[in-house]
């Protein structure tokens, strides 16, 4: 009999036949306890039941207390709050006696990404993860001693050597990720866990959950899901991309919380992540029309957020269940031209036809010391003209160059409002202007 796990983050019910839960994350710096503040409340009333902070380190334990004190002294109180947390335990640990969740990766938690010793024997393998459970130990009984909530994200980007050594680079490594920490749960009995699955590769990601879903299904308890493509990009094309992976698991049942990773200001997130739950409610699968792989989407819809939203979504169903070789959009309410914009848009985003440059960006967060949402749109007004070409632009060094592995090139996040550019996971530069970088990135290209 499948148990599928139901349990409260704060006062949010999360699992089993709850409704969705929609969250975003602050891109402050979280030492700023007032702009943190001040941005935790707009994306509240912007619409997010649950709000994630970054905690670098110890330093910025106290700080995060005390904005969570100031939130439920102006009444904002309801909203859970997520710490995430990256490559240290104590900082884990330190957060988890007040925060109603934490979100740690097992890529860097105790793990490492040198990738100097890809030949583990299986003594040296199993010997890694139990290094790896011991470590955990402490964090679990923490969280169980307080209600704590923990988030098990998982990065295509940032997986940890051992990892890659035995599975590569794909979704299935990923699965393999996650269930390494499953087991380790279940041995020191903590199942208050919700998983994520994120890449900024549509497919990848919805590959990789799927999998999961149905092996936690497999195994007979099912924990929740977080939803999103990570590094999306801003705009349409972040809009459209977020729809088609987000929406298309939805329509198969699968996940319990989305965040739209937008990189735009943090309150824009949650009235799209909204609008898409709405736009897809009435999307029957069964009604999709699908001839010589083509998806025929006839739609009458005037509502543009909400045409595409179901657009993408039923596109990104119909290529993973079929396969798809094109996409055709009926919509009497837009003219020829946008029909055709968002054909390739979304075609694009499920990866059935690349036909423009493919951007990805992070959503930034407390992490990021350069303005990357300027950044971002500079680069894509200059270097719109390389169909075919994927260019990342990335807030810093946690996950970036892992995130955009995949592409050809990219400019990260380094101090102090400067950047570095990378060839492929290759850094080519010095820390850089942003300008400067882009003119480092031109050049790499007009070579090449």
């Amino acid at each position: 009999m499948n148990s599928k796990q139901q349990f409260q983050i704060g006062n949010v019910t999360i699992g089993g036949n709850a409704p969705v839960v929609v969250q975003s994350m602050t891109n402050t710096d979280t030492a700023d306890v007032v702009a943190s503040v001040a941005q935790c409340k707009r994306m509240i009333d912007a619409g997010a039941q649950m709000v994630r902070l970054t905690v670098p380190s110890l330093k910025e334990v106290e700080p995060l207390r005390e904005i969570q004190n100031r939130l439920k002294s102006d009444g904002y109180g309801d909203i859970p709050l997520v710490a995430d947390v990256h490559f240290n335990p104590k900082v884990a640990e330190a957060v988890a006696t007040f925060m109603d969740k934490v979100r740690v990766n097992p890529g860097n938690f105790t793990d490492k990404r040198n990738f100097s010793q890809l030949d583990l024997s299986e003594s040296e393998y199993a010997a890694q993860v139990e290094r790896m459970a011991l470590r955990a130990k402490p964090l679990f009984e923490i969280c169980r001693e307080h209600g704590t909530a923990l988030r098990i994200g998982i990065n295509h980007g940032s997986l940890c050597d051992r990892i890659v050594s035995r599975y590569g680079n794909t979704p299935e490594a990923m699965v393999q990720s996650a269930l390494e920490w499953l087991d380790i749960c279940d041995e020191y009995d903590f199942h208050k866990l919700v998983f994520s699955m994120k890449s900024s590769n549509v497919l990848t990601m919805m590959t990789a959950t799927k999998l999961l879903h149905d092996s936690m299904l497999q195994r007979g308890a099912s924990y929740p899901l977080h939803l999103g493509v990570t590094e999306a990009g801003n705009d349409k094309e972040g809009r459209v991309k977020s729809a088609a992976g987000i929406g298309a698991l939805l329509l198969m049942g699968v996940g319990d919380t989305i965040r739209v990773s937008l990189t735009e200001p943090p309150e824009n997130e949650s009235p799209f992540a909204h609008k898409l739950l709405q736009s897809i409610e009435n999307l029957d699968v069964q009604d999709l029309n699908i001839q010589d792989g083509t998806l025929i989407f006839e739609d009458d819809s005037d509502d543009e957020e909400r045409w595409y939203c179901r657009a993408a979504a039923a596109t990104g169903y119909a290529h993973f269940t079929h396969g798809l070789r094109d996409l055709k959009l009926v919509n009497p309410h837009f003219s020829a031209s946008q029909i055709t914009d968002y054909e390739s848009l979304i075609m694009q985003a499920c990866r059935i036809k690349i036909l423009n440059t493919e951007f990805v960006a992070c959503p930034s967060c407390g992490r990021t010391q350069y303005d990357i949402q300027s950044v971002f749109a500079a680069v894509k007004r200059r270097f719109a003209g390389y169909p075919g070409l994927k260019i990342g632009v990335m807030g810093c060094i946690v996950n970036g160059p892992g995130e955009m592995a995949d592409a050809d090139y990219g400019i990260v996040g380094a101090s102090n409002g400067l950047v570095c550019v990378y060839e492929g996971k290759k850094r080519v530069s010095e820390p850089l202007p942003p300008e400067k970088a882009m003119d480092v990135l031109e050049k790499l290209i007009m070579e090449n």
